[in-house]
């Protein structure tokens, strides 16, 4: 118990980091550039839609999975970089604050603050979020949709009567209704996801369910990267004193060797200089 408790007082208690108290200003701009990361997804997403025409099953797959993460882990590095930038500067309004500075209030919305990175994935992502979770409750099962008729049959049969009649409801157009343009809206932000499913247009029931799930692994992966930032802040700042220890270490033993040793021609520990030479004795 007792080399418990000399262990635990050993170790520094980690200060927790001095949140934001007026950090609003600052959403809009982070999500400014998680906003452009959407759009890297939509772009990305259309560029290898054609992974559809794939034969293997098991390469498409793993080329989408490749991909996916390749995105997820754009978002949680956007997430991390900024909760590292806003950590510091949280330890660098503490810092004024010790050395009798007044910080400033843009040295306060500067800081860090939990809910600054979950609100700025929030403003990006709520309504594809929205709009996939509308679609998820009213998914339906694949359902025939006719085809437009051949054109030798209706250049052949086109003044037949008794031929086109049966065939009227194939001339039939269907518009797309509002659930067809959410749901447009909403595969734009998850086709990467889309090339995980060997025929999406007939699983488009189980892809409808599954969309909150894949709109909401970006807020998710932004927002985890966000809350991991003072951990990895503090992490780089031990690493940061470890190396200068190790350094004033390095000058101190160079600073100890260069006075032993000196850069004059004096006799150190016994030792003569090279060109010093034995005198010959004198015969009597």
């Amino acid at each position: 118990m007792n080399k418990t408790a000399s262990s635990a007082k050993g170790k520094k208690a980690r200060k927790p980091v001095r949140r934001a108290k007026q950090w609003g200003a600052q959403v809009l701009p982070m999500a400014g550039k998680l906003a452009l990361i959407l759009v890297a997804i939509v772009a990305m997403g259309l560029m290898f839609s054609a992974l559809q025409a794939v034969g293997s099953d098991w390469l498409r797959i793993l080329l989408s999975l490749l991909i996916a993460s390749g995105m997820l882990l754009l978002c949680y590095s956007e997430g991390l970089t900024r909760g590292v930038r806003d950590a510091d500067a949280s330890r660098f309004y503490v810092h004024l604050e010790k050395e009798g500075q007044q910080p400033t209030a843009q040295d306060d919305r500067a800081c860090y603050h939990p809910l600054k990175g979950i609100c700025a994935a929030l403003v990006v992502f709520i309504v594809p979020l929205a709009l996939a979770v509308y679609l998820a409750v009213t998914a339906q099962p694949y359902t025939y949709t006719l085809q437009d008729l051949p054109v030798w049959l209706t250049d052949s049969y086109g003044t037949r009567s008794d031929v086109m009649g049966p065939l009227g409801a194939y001339a039939v157009t269907v518009g797309m209704t509002a659930t067809d343009w959410v749901r447009l809206f909403v595969r734009l932000t998850e086709l990467i996801f889309v090339n995980l499913f060997s025929d999406p247009q007939t699983m488009v029931q189980t892809i409808d369910r599954l969309s909150p799930l894949f709109v909401f692994s970006y807020p998710l992966m932004y927002a985890i990267g966000y809350l991991c930032g003072p951990a990895q802040s503090a992490k780089r700042q031990a690493q940061y004193r470890r190396a200068k220890k190790v350094a004033v270490r390095k000058a101190q033993k160079s600073t100890l060797a260069s006075e032993l040793l000196g850069n004059t021609q004096q006799v150190h520990y016994g030792h003569k200089p090279d060109s010093e030479k034995p005198k010959k004795k004198e015969l009597i």
